[in-house]
């Protein structure tokens, strides 16, 4: 019983954090942020002024993180501004992968189809439920993380 009810509250403390815009990952790379600095990467980085080369690219010291704070790199721990993330590919072990959290493509073995389907509204791509798309808790209680967490593009 017990365990059903941190389930659940961890399932509604999912859901209001989704509704009220907080960002729990990592923003887009290679964007300009307030600090006048695009993170490449989680750890590379370059100037947006107009008086610096922009292809200059930056890395921040060992065991720091590129952020979006007034202080470019910080110690690692500190939220990057930018993560890489490597979505699942057509391996001919399933019918399709996630190409974001809310949508996905099929496969035809290691071919990718060619139509980006989306999820209905609040529902997330999951490979491991074999479902295509489901609520978040049975998303997040399959892995402890989205199988390809980021943006639909």
């Amino acid at each position: 019983m017990q365990h059903y009810q941190f389930l659940r509250n961890l399932c509604f403390l999912l859901a209001i954090c989704g509704l009220s815009g907080v960002v729990l990952a990592a923003s887009t790379c290679n964007t300009c942020q307030d600090n006048n600095v695009k993170c490449l990467n989680e750890t590379h980085f370059s100037f947006c002024s107009s008086g610096v080369d922009p292809d200059q690219v930056i890395g921040c010291p060992d065991g720091q993180v590129c952020t979006a704070y007034q202080r470019i790199c910080m110690p690692q721990g500190a939220p990057p501004s930018c993560t890489e993330v490597n979505c699942p590919a057509c391996d001919g072990s399933s019918p399709f992968v996630c190409i974001s959290r809310t949508t996905f493509q099929t496969c035809n073995g290691k071919e990718l189809g060619e139509q980006i389907i989306k999820c209905k509204d609040d529902t997330f791509c999951s490979m491991s439920s074999g479902k295509y798309c489901v609520d978040r808790c049975v998303a997040l209680n399959l892995q402890s993380t989205f199988e390809c967490d980021k943006e639909a593009t």
